[in-house]
């Protein structure tokens, strides 16, 4: 099985009220179109892409290519004037020995391997299948004068969306019977091959996360799902990962215990070249000149700096009304000034290897926890400086947040004392977590790593 996946960008962005089409709009730091092509990028499932942009646009998503450096896309073609006829020169410029294809929306950044290895594995016993939500709202038929004519059966409706997978032969024959037949304003793949009759359509359970941003609205509401998504990432292997770190130099804040440990092990036993930078070797994060200089004593030794991970965090349980005002402050200082004097030192390094920079959330920064408001406010603003940082230095770094769930480490420990094991993250597999997200090349996201990801998939 070979499988191209066919991007439609095809749009000219009417509806959208911006200079450049939607598709090109920037979301967390890149064009929307570019997190889309970065999932199927990254995707183990998916062996070519074809990108279908208007004509004005080719020169745009070429470079944008170039510069993502997406070597599974094969081809950027220009559509037609109908989504129907985009999707047919798409097909038609599939690689050859392409046996099956996913047809998705270049808008539909929200995309994760979970869906694309399930429409994938659907081949097996399917020649098409759709991605479907069930509907949560009554639809209701209309006739011309406005009024109800029908109410279908809610339980049977679904709402579509894409990726959409076919046998190449079975709709590239369902498109070709289309134009036979004069039909040419089809806004659906599947459509034409439930008009044809030439197989049946399975459907398969989508996402509310995988929305299409159609309306200025959307930027909004993708904006916050960034913050807030979980990132669904194919688990990648020890030799992937190998692949990835050999001869990189990874700066380590916090490297000296915990998931900062486990980092520096993993990344050198996969041919990185880690060093702990902590309070143990003398390294303070609040402290700028220390950052500085033991960052240019990192570059100085090695060449390069190609990651900059930063694990360092304090945090003091307690109603704040009775905290010490040294413990607050200090929560502050190292949770949230560390961390943004590590970056502002950090950035020329990375810039100059087009390096990634690693920032610790946690899952309180979606919701204050009571007992430990500060650090909470302090995870919350590190998604922030992260977002931004990744707008700022869009296709010059790439800056994305972990988030993992209870992790055994000394610092929870210290603060919640003894725990069932069985109830936390291993720290080795929040590092193996760790150094895939930096693999993945996507920026701006926030990955969730969780105790259901370690008990499934293994370490």
């Amino acid at each position: 099985m070979i499988v191209t996946a066919i991007i439609l960008a095809g749009g000219v962005g009417e509806r959208f009220g911006t200079e450049v089409p939607k598709q090109f709009v920037k979301l967390s730091g890149k064009p929307i179109i570019g997190h889309t092509l970065d999932i199927f990028e990254g995707n183990a499932s998916i062996d070519h892409v074809v990108v279908v942009v208007n004509s004005q646009y080719l020169e745009l998503t070429r470079s944008l290519v170039n510069e993502y450096g997406l070597q599974k896309v094969k081809a950027v073609v220009p559509g037609g004037a109908t989504r129907q006829a985009s999707s047919f020169e798409g097909l038609k410029a599939c690689p050859e020995g392409t046996t099956h294809v996913l047809i998705h929306d270049a808008v539909r950044p929200f995309v994760d391997d979970d869906i694309i290895d399930r429409c994938v594995s659907s081949f097996q016993e399917h020649q098409a299948v759709d991605v479907c939500l069930a509907s949560t709202d009554t639809i209701v038929e209309i006739d011309a004068d406005q009024d109800i004519s029908g109410i279908p059966l809610r339980s049977t409706l679904r709402r579509g969306q894409t990726p959409q997978g076919f046998q190449l032969s079975v709709i590239l024959k369902a498109h070709q019977r289309a134009l036979e037949e004069g039909f040419t304003d089809s806004t659906d793949d599947c459509n034409l091959l439930v008009r044809s009759k030439l197989a049946p359509v399975h459907t398969i359970d989508g996402s509310a996360y995988n929305i299409k941003i159609t309306d200025p609205l959307d930027i909004f509401l993708a904006e916050r799902i960034f913050q807030l998504r979980r990132r669904n990432l194919s688990a990648l292997s020890k030799e992937g990962l190998s692949s990835y770190l050999d001869g990189k130099v990874l700066a380590v804040f916090g490297g000296s215990s915990g998931i900062g440990k486990s980092i520096c092990d993993l990344a050198n036993e996969c041919g990185a070249t880690a060093i702990s930078l902590s309070r143990a070797n003398g390294v303070d994060i609040t402290d700028a000149g220390k950052v500085k200089s033991s960052l240019e004593k990192v570059a100085r030794g090695h060449g390069r700096i190609d990651a900059v991970v930063l694990c360092s965090a304090v945090m003091h349980r307690g109603k704040l009304a009775e905290a010490e005002d040294e413990h607050i402050l200090g929560q502050v200082q190292v949770n949230l000034a560390g961390n943004i004097l590590v970056s502002k030192y950090a950035i020329p390094h990375l810039v100059r290897t087009r390096g990634k920079l690693v920032f610790f959330a946690s899952s309180s920064y979606t919701k204050g926890r009571e007992g430990y408001a500060v650090y909470s406010a302090t995870k919350a603003a590190i998604v922030n400086l992260m977002q931004a940082l990744a707008d700022e230095l869009s296709g010059q770094v790439d800056v994305i947040a972990i988030n993992p769930q209870r992790t055994r480490t000394p610092l929870r420990v210290s603060n919640f004392g003894d725990e069932d094991s069985s109830t936390l993250l291993s720290p080795e597999f929040v590092a193996m977590r760790t150094l895939g997200a930096m693999a993945s090349g996507l920026t701006g996201s926030v990955f969730d790593i969780s105790l259901t990801d370690e008990s499934g998939k293994g370490k």
